[in-house]
């Protein structure tokens, strides 16, 4: 979190073990689609390239400006979605990790270390959650 500049630098650096869902043959592409939310209403998307195999590496950084107020007051979740999808198929879902102040313990330690004060970058491991919507 940069607190002067009221954004948040989001690092997306990689996955390990993702399924395989499609039984088109060849190694499909993942992708990770990013939103930030705000009261549950997606203010702010960015996404990764595409990298193939079962543990892409991204380390890919996004930006995200943050709407007014205090950081810690805000309901903000920020939501990857990981995507596998390959040329002339549909993309599927795999699963979501969610960051954020109304989400699973994991997610909201990780929140709370980001919008400590202080500025230094969290890293955390998070299991992707099955895909339930």
């Amino acid at each position: 979190y940069q607190t002067p500049a009221r954004r948040i630098k989001v690092m997306v650096r990689k996955a390990e073990n993702l399924v395989k869902v499609t039984r088109i043959p060849g190694t499909p592409d993942h992708y990770i689609v990013i939103n930030l939310c705000q009261d549950g209403k997606i203010v702010d998307s960015k996404e990764t390239k595409g990298v193939g195999g079962p543990n892409p590496v991204w380390n890919a950084p996004f930006l995200f400006d943050l709407p007014p107020g205090d950081i810690t007051q805000l309901s903000l979740t920020l939501e990857f979605i990981v995507m596998q999808g390959r040329l002339y198929t549909k993309s599927s879902v795999l699963g979501r990790v969610l960051i954020g102040t109304d989400v699973s313990e994991a997610g909201r330690e990780h929140w709370r270390d980001t919008c400590y004060p202080g500025q230094t970058e969290t890293t955390r491991w998070h299991t992707v959650q099955s895909d339930t919507r």
